[in-house]
């Protein structure tokens, strides 16, 4: 089938006369999940990895991505002809310098500009220009390969109410109009889902694990408009609309909305995320008058307010109460001589995760992994290809639900069985580096690529390392991935703030035999200030405890098993009034009953496992 696909791709590209087509991984608002219509990599290749783009030539398919896929991409896409193209290692070279390298001079190169970033685009137009390249853009180009394609989603939409939000609509608009002066704009055009999501303090479900709408917003300074399937609109959320000056379009009219702008109008928009079309048609229309900047509600959004971060709380003790009873069941049902398969596992979390009030759904497709199949970062399986647990090694679950109170997204590595002594050693480095990390103290202004070091110093001294980001940011019921902050080794320049949730996931990964990840939210809080500046460090908001029993004591410092000890005994503390009787006991075996010999701690820093 991906054969005839292909086939049918090189049929277009000789009668359009293009020498390669990029086929994108994203939708028409940069997301990094998208919705069935828009799974236009997955459905040219087969590929299901969340990252990677595609280049067709007359002699050559390519998907690049990086090392978390590089064996997911080996297993998927097997007896076709695609290759791999490696990015995030030392020697990878993007595909517009591949282009640069093995195109034609005078090459022309098809594009979707509905489902590629202005910044993508021009990139590649500079690059292309070295060769006399030239980009044409035929939006939605995969139409005519792809008959039976998805329609765009229409769930109803729902209004996220301030008990949840701490902040209202009307105060989020007044707030991005006076950012939107001071730049000297009065208008905004919008395309990002989880940016007109939190704006609005409006969710649906368009798209799988996060709840947000198909849509585009207008902001100006009397009035918004939201362009969406007005069969979403259902009558709760139009009089929610009218009370809050925002009026509701069809989808399909947003690209004529430069049209109808005042002669005054300065329109912000952020060509990092909004599609290529989109943006050529305001320039069109605008001329100077359309202005290319970062969206200010990026770095807002990051910011969570006193309600949010409370709601993040209880959305992590559930998450604790589910998983003690998953880990619980996990544990008692291999001990019974059963094994439930990998997906078995991830169904029993997901019914758990169901039980608690306020869940919405899943935050992203769990992770449920046995042995070597934990090797893959971003390993997927399905109800009909999925292993069997046994009891034997490590297993890893990376799981996450959404609640009307925040979203959570966690990693643990439990044993299930007999462990080997590298099993043990790379357990204990990885978890060094969550505990290093968490417990950073560091100045105001520093980047997340500063202190993504500590994470990996123990494994770096054991020369071991891993090829993901260490942590990423999480929105409000939003998306599980947020920005702009993030923890890898990047240059990219945004500093940590107070208020900021991240993850902490360093890995280990041995292709073949086991994979290792530790992940918990954290919290940016200040400090203190004194005579060297204003100082931040984290607050652990995961409430999962973590299992001592694999770790080589050896290998820790006492500050670190005084800091595991410390962190199980906040999590039994903390889930004690919600669990059976049974599951206090369990619990109880599986921290307080098991902690690691330390010293008697004479310091306070030990007990501050936050």
């Amino acid at each position: 089938m991906i054969k005839e696909r292909l086939a049918a791709l090189r049929n277009m590209m000789k009668r359009e006369r293009w020498d390669a087509v990029v086929v994108p991984g994203s939708d028409p608002h940069s997301s990094e999940d998208v919705p069935s219509r828009w799974m236009l990599r997955q459905y040219m290749s087969g590929f299901t990895g969340s990252y990677g783009d595609i280049v067709v030539t007359q002699e050559h398919a390519g998907l690049w991505t990086d090392t978390r896929f590089f064996i997911q991409f080996a297993k998927e896409l097997a007896g076709t002809e695609y290759v791999l193209h490696k990015l995030r290692v030392p020697e990878a070279e993007p595909y517009p310098d591949w282009m640069v390298r093995t195109l034609p001079n005078g090459c022309r190169v098809g594009i979707d500009g509905t489902c590629m970033s202005v910044a993508e685009v021009e990139h590649l137009k500079e690059k292309l220009s070295g060769i006399n390249g030239t980009v044409v853009n035929k939006p939605d180009y995969i139409n005519e390969l792809w008959p039976d394609r998805p329609e765009t989603p229409n769930d109803p939409i729902f209004v996220l109410s301030e008990t949840y939000t701490g902040r209202s609509t009307a105060d989020k608009l007044s707030w991005l109009r006076n950012e939107l002066s001071s730049r000297n704009c009065n208008s905004m055009m919008l395309s990002s889902l989880d940016e007109i999501a939190w704006l609005l303090n409006i969710r649906s479900n368009d798209i799988l694990f996060t709840p947000v709408t198909i849509s585009y917003l207008l902001v100006e300074t009397d009035k918004a408009t939201l362009y969406t399937n007005l069969a979403k609109v259902v009558p709760e959320v139009e009089k929610f609309f009218r009370e809050n000056g925002i009026v509701a379009k069809p989808y399909e009219e947003a690209i004529d909305a430069f049209n109808s702008l005042p002669s005054d109008a300065r329109l912000l928009m952020d060509g990092r995320t909004m599609n290529f079309a989109m943006f050529s048609k305001g320039a069109e229309v605008l001329n100077d008058r359309l202005v290319d900047g970062i969206s200010p509600v990026i770095l807002e959004k990051a910011l969570k307010n006193d309600v949010e971060i409370a709601g993040f709380r209880k959305a992590y003790l559930k998450d604790g109460i589910a998983q003690t009873k998953f880990f619980k069941w996990l544990e008692e049902t291999l001990a019974s001589g059963a094994c439930p398969t990998e997906m078995d596992a991830a169904d029993k979390m997901a019914s758990l995760r169901r039980e608690q009030e306020n869940y919405l759904e899943e935050s992203f497709a769990p992770i449920t992994a046995i042995g070597e199949n934990a090797a893959l970062p971003h390993y997927q399986p399905t109800h009909e290809v999925c292993s069997t647990i046994v009891p034997k090694g490590l297993y890893l679950l990376d799981s996450g639900g959404q609640y009307l109170e925040g979203t959570t997204d966690i990693t643990r590595t439990v044993p299930v069985g007999p462990l080997t002594e590298l099993e043990r050693i790379d357990y204990t480095l990885v978890l060094k580096g969550t505990i290093g990390l968490s417990t950073a103290i560091f100045p105001k202004g520093t980047r997340g690529a500063n202190i993504d070091i500590l994470a990996r110093i123990p494994l770096w001294k054991a020369y071991r390392n891993f090829g993901h980001g260490t942590g990423h940011g999480v929105g409000h019921v939003l998306c599980c991935h947020e920005g702009p902050q993030d923890l890898r080794q990047n240059v990219y320049d945004q500093a940590m703030h107070a208020r900021m949730i991240t993850s902490v996931e360093p890995g280990l990964y041995r292709e073949g035999m086991h994979g290792v990840r530790h992940e918990n939210m954290i919290l940016c809080v200040e400090k203190g200030e004194n005579e060297f500046g204003n100082w931040l460090g984290f607050e652990t908001l995961t409430c999962t405890y973590i299992d001592p029993s694999p770790c080589v004591p050896e290998l820790m410092t006492d500050e670190e098993k005084a800091w595991l000890n410390n962190y199980n005994r906040s999590v039994y503390t903390r889930l004690l009034p919600w669990l059976s009787e049974d599951e206090k006991l369990w619990l109880r075996s599986k921290t307080i009953d098991n902690e690691l010999p330390v010293p008697t701690p004479t310091d306070d820093k030990w007990n501050d496992w936050d």
